[in-house]
């Protein structure tokens, strides 16, 4: 072996014990030994500058040819450029060429043979010396002597002396003769001592505590970090043994440490993530109470995302760095740390989908879904070969059967809108309960809308939009818009089944009025403009005021004949008119004051709306010219004008108590 070969196996890092022991001065040319060192190589070449008196040798043969023949080349001859033809010139003066070609070249061979270079030279002409054994043997003898100490001493002190002294071991098992077998034996003494360092190195980790909040609970953006990390010390340290280990052909061992190390580390931080001491079974999901698991569903969305941004990216770079001299190692060890943490993130996602399907879990669902497809890319980016696949088709089934669980839930929900049927009218027209869950709902919908596209891209449009709303506009433009608009044209229709159950016309028209009012505001505000599209906005603002004309109509329409000029009216006439008036708008007060409108915009513009009619029409009233007829005229004003019991200002007044939703009576 050559000083080449033996640097590769020390390798350029180390720091050899043999080098600080005194090196010998002399050396002994061996015909098949070990090449000439450095230092010998350089008296060499200085000696291939000397005279060339030096070049004969003193003990030629006494030949008289060979010594003239000698004489003569030495003359010309130089060791650094000897050409053939001048060697061939010079034998052919000989009368036994070829004893003399022999003869020469017996003596060139001697002179050129320790100048020979130590790499890449022929066989049969390396040097070697037995005093450079003695040293090799002396630095094994020191390497192993650190080695056994250091294995009866359980301090970790002198750490960087032991991986040295493996160095040496390693370097003289890679020899050849008695001193490799005890070397052997030597490297394989360590190796217990550098597992446990491993070991001990590896779980120095600490895994920093959190408390999240609700907020952090829903802020995807920016997982915290609460990966088990080693330092940057710590991790060189790990990969200075895990080095030693690998050249030692104890991959094996090293692998089993770091699995059974980080994985144990790794679980205890996913398990931090959700919240739980320990993995949560399939069954405890399935039997949790619906606040519990929603805590729990929240977490999760929240752990994925941490776990294979921060800590599963975190323990692929420390496995690559550990086991940088054997990558295939490195991925089957990440694979069996993360194994298991991935598999009880998915578990607890399939336990969900398993689950029973009810609405309130519809949007913690979708936002599962949405968290598993957001890392799966970067999840299967961290593994190679038959890893890779395994997670991505864990993950994809996963994945499917949330998704399934998100479209049956949301038909659940549609045929649960068509299907309501309480019977009690809700008191004063205001909005009904299920308009302000469906219409909230679906705007926590929208706000998921690209992963509902995703989820429902594949399913049959349930409902036409041109039928439901007499065109769709923007909404069939997307997957999700067909969803809202199928759900929303479901809820218009039951709000038309509920106004049935008023029995006054005009209540029925403001009960529509406030329920549509409410869902087109809610759309205008929301990601559902986005989906249902300003066509959809403006023909339903267009309906509310098909409503407010229907309530004018059922409600004043009456009030408003008594008022109208019948032509040619007497005195009693006009008599009973203001009684007719009094009677029908006092009513109308008590009614329509405990009515209730919503919105202050709408309850004022439905206000003006009726005084407009009302104002006007009863100041033409009070105006309109009475008959006299001779001495009873003045009795008959007097006798009509006694039964106008209210001013102008007064039913202005009385206006703005309308629609307030508190009963009042006429005083």
């Amino acid at each position: 072996h050559g000083n080449g070969d033996r640097a590769r196996l020390v390798g350029p890092s180390r720091v050899n014990v043999a080098r600080r022991l005194k090196p010998r001065r002399r050396w002994r040319i061996l015909s098949h030994g070990l090449p000439t060192p450095p230092s010998r190589r350089r008296d060499h070449r200085t000696r291939r500058s000397s005279s060339s008196s030096e070049v004969s040798c003193g003990s030629l043969p006494p030949d008289d040819r060979v010594a003239s023949t000698m004489a003569s080349t030495s003359a010309s001859f130089s060791v650094s450029e000897a050409p053939a033809t001048d060697v061939a010139k010079r034998m052919a003066v000989s009368k036994n060429a070829a004893d003399d070609m022999m003869r020469v070249l017996s003596i060139y061979d001697a002179r050129l043979l320790p100048m020979s270079p130590a790499e890449g030279e022929p066989a049969g002409e390396a040097y070697g010396c037995d005093e450079r054994e003695e040293q090799e043997e002396e630095a094994f003898a020191a390497a192993e002597d650190v080695i056994r100490r250091c294995n009866s001493s359980s301090s970790s002190s002198g750490m960087a002396d032991y991986l040295y002294a493996v160095d040496d071991a390693l370097a003289a098992a890679s020899l050849q003769g008695g001193l490799a077998s005890r070397a052997a034996e030597a490297v394989q003494a360590a190796m217990p001592r550098l597992e446990e360092e491993a070991r001990a190195l590896l779980c120095s980790s600490s895994a920093r505590r959190l408390s999240l909040s609700s907020d952090d609970l829903d802020d995807a953006a920016t997982p915290p970090d609460a990966s088990p990390r080693l330092s940057p010390r710590a991790a060189a340290s790990v990969r200075g043994v895990a080095d030693r280990m690998l050249r030692a052909g104890y991959g094996p061992e090293l692998a089993q440490v770091y699995v059974t190390t980080r994985r144990d580390a790794i679980t205890e931080a996913v398990a931090h993530q959700l919240g739980a001491a320990e993995p949560v079974a399939i069954e405890e999901v399935l039997r949790m109470e619906w606040q519990v698991l929603d805590q729990k569903m929240r977490r999760w969305n929240h752990a994925i995302r941490a776990v294979v941004r921060t800590l599963l990216a975190g323990e692929r770079r420390l496995c690559d760095e550990v086991f940088a001299s054997d990558k295939e190692l490195g991925h089957e060890c990440f694979a069996d740390v993360s194994r298991g943490c991935v598999l009880q993130l998915l578990g607890f996602a399939d336990a969900v989908a398993m689950s029973a399907r009810a609405t309130e879990k519809l949007y913690r669902t979708l936002g599962m879904y949405e968290a598993l497809a957001d890392v799966a890319p970067e999840l299967e980016a961290l593994f190679t070969g038959d890893a890779r696949e395994l997670f991505s088709a864990e993950v994809s089934a996963v994945a499917a059967r949330l998704g399934s669980t998100v479209r049956r839930t949301i038909e659940e929900f549609g045929s649960a809108i068509q299907g309501e049927s309480s019977r009690r009218p809700v008191q004063g027209g205001e909005i009904h309960p299920m308009n302000r869950y469906v219409i909230n709902y679906c705007g926590l919908l929208a706000d998921c809308r690209s992963t509902l596209d995703m989820i429902l891209v594949n399913t049959a449009d349930a409902v036409d939009g041109d039928e439901a709303t007499g065109g769709g506009g923007g909404a069939t433009s997307t997957p999700s818009g067909r969803c809202m608009l199928e759900l929303l044209t479901r809820l218009l229709r039951k709000m038309d089944e509920k106004s049935c159950l008023y029995d006054d016309a005009g209540l029925k028209h403001i009960f529509l009025m406030n329920n549509l009012y409410y869902i087109v505001q809610k759309v205008m505000d929301s990601p559902l403009r986005e989906l249902l599209g300003d066509d959809w906005i403006r023909r339903h603002r267009g309906q509310i005021r098909q409503y407010e004309t229907g309530y004018l109509r059922a409600s004043w329409i009456t009030v408003l004949s008594v008022l109208r000029d019948d032509g040619g009216s007497a005195a009693p006439t006009v008599k009973d008119k203001a009684r007719s008036f009094n009677a029908a708008f006092e009513e109308l007060y008590r009614n329509q004051t405990a009515w209730k409108v919503i919105d202050p915009q709408l309850r004022e513009e439905l206000r003006i709306a009726v005084s407009e009619r009302l104002i006007p029409a009863y100041r033409s009233f009070l105006s309109r010219p009475r008959p006299q007829t001779g001495s009873s005229s003045g009795g008959s004003r007097h006798s009509a004008s006694k039964h106008v019991k209210y001013t102008l200002e007064d039913l202005e007044d009385y206006m703005l108590d309308f629609f307030e939703g508190v009963q009042k009576f006429v005083k």
